[in-house]
């Protein structure tokens, strides 16, 4: 009887390395903003004060459209980004630097417009009664980091030689994604030729 031993090894096999060397300053900027939105994502971002006390609270959780959608657009950007430096996911077949410019462009409007406007849902009525409503750090260094992988997804799009002009020419983006520029209807075939022969000359 012959026994057959397999030996285990448990060196790095060759070839799954991933080569940073790859890795481009826009990479870094969406990888990072990424990180940094799901990161601070968890964090205080709302700040409370009044009557006596003080408090905070709240993350991007609590806010569905100006959080956590922004907050799966940004890590999900950042995800994508990584893999498709890393060689791990195939960059061809879908237009992926004008989907992260989009998704994260999206994503840093919605943050956004809760930073600026409302950071808090009763905050007219809570500085009405003498209190105070303020944006916890959580918040501000969400923003900021969405605003670093906006811009990371950016410079990706313009080194792919995308313009900002051809955000607005839906002919451009329809070809992006292999569509057509034109909805048209292909021409009709040329007409048969014509093997009459000509009548022949009068007399």
């Amino acid at each position: 009887m012959t026994v057959t031993v397999t030996l285990i090894t448990s060196e790095p096999q060759e070839g799954n390395e991933v080569d940073f060397s790859n890795f481009k300053t826009s990479d870094w900027l969406m990888i990072g903003g990424g990180a940094g939105v799901a990161i601070f994502g968890l964090f205080n971002w709302i700040n409370v004060s009044g009557f006596g006390f003080s408090d905070s609270g709240g993350n991007a959780f609590d806010f569905f459209f100006t959080g956590t959608i922004p907050w799966l657009l940004f890590v999900a950007s950042g995800v994508i980004a990584f893999l498709l430096a890393s060689g791990t996911m195939d960059n061809k077949g879908l237009p992926w630097p004008l989907i992260l410019l989009a998704a994260t462009a999206l994503a840093a409007f919605l943050f956004l417009l809760r930073i600026i406007f409302n950071p808090i849902e009763g905050k007219d009525i809570i500085e009405a009664a003498g209190g105070s409503v303020g944006r916890g750090f959580g918040m501000i260094l969400s923003a900021i980091s969405g605003l670093v992988a906006a811009t990371g997804a950016f410079l990706n799009f313009q080194a792919a030689g995308g313009e900002l002009s051809d955000l607005t020419d839906i002919n451009k983006i329809k070809e992006s994604f292999g569509g057509s520029s034109s909805d048209a209807m292909p021409p009709p075939p040329p007409p048969p030729a014509d093997d009459t022969p000509p009548p022949p000359p009068a007399p």
